[in-house]
């Protein structure tokens, strides 16, 4: 039985639902000097539930004692391709989350990863001062205005003069 699926439509009425743009790592290259490249795939839209991460939960993350703003985010996910943090076997380094304002948060571990039988999983992200470059580029990519394309200029007809 999915009790999640039981439980699903209260819970927005209590705490409302958020759209996140999710920023997936999809590897890295390096040169033959060794310089790592970090990749990004263009940011999807998910339905996410944001609460605040428990004083135990982080304790025994070994971040009791640090100044992190740390938030929980349960994602409505796609199975075949879910929310992770680091994955050494695909070279990835941890996707990145966009809440609403703005502000990004790195998914640094995966608490629970029910996307396989209820399409959900749990990621825990921290706050971040900055992004890498590479992701930077991909948003500064999908922000950016389209540009019109450029009129051609009408030549002067021989009576105008």
């Amino acid at each position: 039985m999915n009790l999640h699926a039981v439980v699903r439509s209260i819970i927005p009425a209590v705490h409302p639902d958020e759209a996140v743009t999710w920023y997936r790592s999809t590897g890295q290259t390096a040169t033959d000097w060794g310089q790592v490249t970090r990749k990004y795939a263009a940011g999807v839209q998910l339905v996410a539930q944001v609460q605040s991460e428990g004083d135990a939960a982080l304790y025994y993350a070994n971040r009791a004692g640090e100044n992190s703003i740390v938030r929980k985010f349960y994602l409505m996910a796609d199975p075949s391709t879910p929310p992770a943090s680091i994955v050494r076997p695909e070279a990835r380094g941890g996707d990145y989350l966009k809440r609403g304002d703005g502000r990004f948060w790195y998914v640094d571990a995966v608490s629970e990863d029910f996307s396989a039988n209820a399409g959900w999983v749990c990621v825990r992200g921290v706050l971040q001062d900055t992004i890498p470059a590479e992701l930077q580029a991909v948003v500064d990519k999908e922000t950016e205005p389209e540009s019109e394309p450029e009129e051609p200029e009408q030549e002067a007809e021989d009576g105008d003069n």
